[in-house]
């Protein structure tokens, strides 16, 4: 009797382990989240499948709230209303090498409430190109993903006295860029650094040197529904007309919380963020964004 007293819970726990064993070989891998949804080059330090190419849209609404100097609000007299696109293409050349492109296209409306004037301005920025090379990769053992980008800006604009000089002038520029990706079960954390700098283009102008930073964190809350935040920080140098600095450097930082749409089958996606600014100082009186809407579609196509 005390045999079968101890060898029925015996039994018990042995079927029960059994039983945990054989439901975690079939349990499925924790879903995976999409990548930064603003309008980073990245996305971070992971590749691109050989023999895939990605298109990409970033779609950006953005409004002033003012007229801002050093970090205070001067005046109300100018109001920026933009609709900025970025079509961006991406494909895998070798496992861990990318090449990839980003083609700003714009609508910027300037409306100064002092006269009650306004004009339309904008169509097609300059285009950057880069190679992206991965140098570590988490899934064969890294600790994190990480890689490096080599970048050409190329003129490809459309200068008129409708465009902004700022998005693209006919200058060339080149940079770089480092990214970082680390994932975890469902979460996924990523930080890229682009450092870009210009030749003097149409109008004389020469655009500011520049450094963004982005960070991402996602979480997939199953296969197909995505949460997290991002944020952005540019630091842009002063700019030159005529070979003149214009005095104009500022420093701008916006997070706010994404959301994410994916369906792996048909290799979609698609993001959307709100941003809003954290801090912001302006070397000059600059029209600033009170926020700022971003949304992110991608679908691959399997070339091979």
């Amino acid at each position: 009797m005390k045999f079968s007293k101890r060898i029925l819970p015996l039994s018990l726990a042995a079927l029960c382990t059994c039983a945990g064993l054989s439901w975690g070989a079939d349990t499925p891998a924790a879903p995976q989240p999409f990548g930064p949804t603003i309008s980073a080059f990245g996305p971070g330090g992971t590749g691109f499948p050989v023999g895939k190419l990605g298109v990409l849209l970033n779609y950006q609404y953005c409004a002033t709230d003012g007229v801002r100097n050093g970090g205070s609000e001067v005046n109300e007299n100018v109001r920026l209303s933009k609709n900025v696109g970025v079509v961006k293409l991406r494909y895998g050349i070798i496992e861990g090498l990318d090449v990839r492109t980003a083609t700003p296209i714009y609508d910027v409306y300037k409306k100064n409430k002092v006269t009650g004037t306004g004009e339309h301005l904008g169509w097609i920025g300059d285009t950057a190109i880069a190679l992206h090379k991965v140098l570590l990769n988490q899934a064969k053992g890294a600790p994190f993903d990480l890689a490096v980008d080599v970048g050409l800006v190329v003129p490809t604009t459309d200068v008129s006295s409708k465009s902004v000089d700022f998005v693209g002038n006919g200058a060339w520029g080149t940079g770089g860029a480092v990214g970082l990706t680390y994932s975890t079960g469902s979460h996924r954390i990523d930080q890229e650094v682009h450092v870009y700098t210009f030749t003097e283009g149409a109008h004389d102008y020469r655009k500011p040197t520049y450094v963004r930073s982005t960070t991402a964190w996602g979480y997939a809350v199953n296969n197909y529904f995505d949460m997290g935040a991002e944020s952005q920080f540019d630091w842009n140098g002063k700019s030159e007309k005529n070979g003149t600095s214009q005095g104009d450097s500022k420093n701008e930082w916006y997070a706010g919380p994404k959301m994410a749409f994916k369906y792996r089958p048909a290799g979609f996606a698609a993001g959307l963020a709100a941003m809003f600014p954290m801090a912001r100082w302006y070397e000059a009186n600059t029209p600033s964004e009170g926020f700022r809407i971003e949304l992110k579609l991608s679908k691959t196509f399997d070339l091979l």
